[in-house]
């Protein structure tokens, strides 16, 4: 990993197991920031660790559910335990629909999506805002 602007930060990536959030995860760590690997899914989460820290970066794991508070206070509290602080986040964890006709939707998977589409992004907010406002402007280096 190179250093670069985020050299000294701190970042949460949700949905960091594959895809966007993955490459978000790897992106921000090849800037020089340590990196929170959140997600449901265990192995693509140390894999995503695995991958970062190969290249020099620093990386932990969170198996996180964003929907579920607790959890999401789990998720930040390893940032604070792990790096002693939290300067910004890329909160990417998402869903994919089930792709049946809204009659036929059942309202689990409706209610699940909401819960991690949604309620996630702003359980993961409420918890995060603070530590990175703690920072102040810019946060220490």
């Amino acid at each position: 990993m190179t250093q670069g602007r985020f050299e000294g930060k701190v970042a949460i990536v949700t949905g960091a197991a594959s895809g966007i959030g993955r490459a978000s995860a790897i992106g921000f760590a090849r800037d020089g920031a340590k990196i929170v690997v959140a997600d449901i899914d265990t192995a693509g989460g140390a894999e995503t660790v695995q991958l970062i820290r190969e290249a020099g970066g620093m990386a932990c794991f969170a198996e996180t559910d964003v929907a579920n508070s607790a959890s999401v206070q789990a998720m930040v509290n390893t940032a604070i335990s792990e790096y002693g602080r939290l300067n910004f986040a890329h909160n990417n964890a998402g869903i994919v629909g089930a792709g049946a006709p809204i009659c036929e939707l059942p309202e689990e998977v409706w209610e699940r999506g909401i819960g991690v589409m949604l309620t996630g992004v702003f359980l993961c907010m409420k918890y995060e805002i603070p530590h990175i406002v703690a920072q102040g402007p810019g946060g220490p280096s």
